[in-house]
């Protein structure tokens, strides 16, 4: 009878100790998306707008940084599925943060001579920045909350990177004028060195490996992750359903690539005079973002990711038809708040994707191959909307193609749903 009375205090320690460090990397997962993902690309815009002019380098040649940055998160994203299982989250992103850092305080240093200089420090964030800025969170969240309440502490978390892209823009601009364009980067490399207080003291990739469990768990969701429930790696790989998973991600990523063409979609179509208005177009997306962040994580547990994703391509596909017709500030204006929604399919849909077709025994490696695939179309979706506005001279055309990419993609992915079933019943180990 003792025996058994100590069994159920030692369980409720260790109910108790899995929801307060579950609830600690869940703060922690909020600061690296606010501070990481949204100072470094979501805030972005703010330094395109001064520092090729006081540098002295054409937009081109400074914009280059990003591009290289979508190309190398590819293998930064890949090298995170293998190194955060061997050398652990704490390790792996502290280190990625660090030098993430160093490259944001690397461009105080640019001058008008500068060229390659730029590529090189996209290509290092890209390799760094990829491992944490959209795989870490929902593998960390993954591991330490159970499917039941998942999502909606993921879209919690998830929609922090567009409060820092709100919020971080103004202050960057901001700084920038008083103190010079310089300081801005300093203090987003200050944003960045905050994660390390979690990173290094909460942030671990596996709950059995410190003696807890996901908090909200079933208990089939308990225990290391080798021995979680899933498809095995080796089966889920060669399957149909993966591959069509994997073109439904990457193709996922192609309507990001929008948000920055929103601006110069309203000057083109309101003329040069809607400048200003056309910055506070970025706002109402950003702010669409965040609600469809925190309602969809709320909705995923509700009604799980399948009518979820479907929703939010129902929205997408309506906007972009919106955005290739709207004439008027109030048009543009409603569009780009729905037209930021998109950003969750990717933060909320493809990793509850990924869980729901094959498990969690896999769930990091089969994650950071989603990853690469939303990492590729994210870096080949601007230079295509380019070339189209290029040829046409409009961006209603663009708005049309992806119309049409949003159809095929939603398609792909519900057509993933029933190979995965088979490969679930034909390979599921619990």
């Amino acid at each position: 009878m003792s025996s058994f009375k100590e069994d159920i205090v030692m369980s409720t320690d260790i109910d108790a100790r899995s929801k307060k460090r579950a609830m600690l990397v869940f703060v922690g997962c909020c600061v690296m998306q606010a501070c990481g993902l949204g100072t470094v690309l979501n805030s972005s815009s703010a330094f395109f707008a001064i520092v090729p002019a006081a540098v002295g380098v054409d937009m081109g040649v400074f914009a280059m940084w990003i591009t290289c940055y979508g190309i190398a998160a590819l293998f930064g994203t890949f090298f995170a599925g293998i190194l955060i299982p061997k050398f652990g989250a704490r390790i792996v992103i502290s280190l990625d943060v660090v030098v993430t850092a160093l490259c944001v305080v690397a461009f105080t240093f640019a001058d008008a001579s500068w060229t390659w200089q730029f590529m090189a420090i996209g290509a290092v964030m890209g390799l760094t920045g990829g491992m944490y800025f959209l795989y870490a969170t929902p593998l960390l969240m993954g591991a330490w909350f159970g499917k039941k309440v998942l999502g909606r502490y993921l879209g919690i978390a998830q929609l922090m990177s567009g409060v820092g892209g709100a919020l971080f823009p103004l202050v960057f601009t901001s700084l920038s004028t008083v103190m010079g364009w310089q300081s801005a980067y300093y203090l987003n490399a200050i944003l960045l060195l905050c994660i390390l207080f979690f990173s290094l003291t909460v942030f671990c990739e596996d709950p059995a490996k410190i003696g807890l469990h996901a908090f909200g768990a079933e208990e089939d969701e308990m225990g290391e992750s080798k021995s979680l429930p899933g498809v095995p790696l080796k089966f889920a790989l060669p399957t149909l359903a993966f591959v069509l998973l994997f073109l439904g991600c990457m193709l996922s990523a192609f309507p990001g690539s929008f948000n920055s063409f929103v601006q110069a979609n309203a000057v083109e179509v309101l003329g040069p005079e809607a400048l200003i208005f056309s910055s506070t177009l970025m706002i109402a997306l950003q702010v669409g973002y965040i609600i469809a962040s925190l309602v969809g994580g709320i909705l995923v547990d509700k009604i799980g990711v399948r009518w979820l994703t479907v929703i939010l391509y129902a929205i997408l596909i309506v906007c972009y038809v919106s955005f290739s017709m709207a004439s008027t500030e109030l048009a543009l204006m409603v569009t780009a708040f729905f037209f930021g929604m998109n950003n969750a399919i990717v933060t909320i849909s493809v990793p509850m994707l990924a869980r729901e077709h094959f498990g969690m025994k896999a769930y990091d490696k089969i994650l950071s191959y989603c990853m690469m695939g939303v990492g590729l179309c994210g870096s080949m979706g601007a230079p295509v909307i380019g070339i189209i506005f290029d040829m046409t001279k409009t961006y209603s055309g663009s708005f049309l193609v992806g119309a049409v990419i949003a159809v095929v993609a939603i398609a792909i992915i519900l057509l993933s749903f029933v190979p995965a079933k088979k490969v679930r019943e034909a390979h599921w180990e619990a």
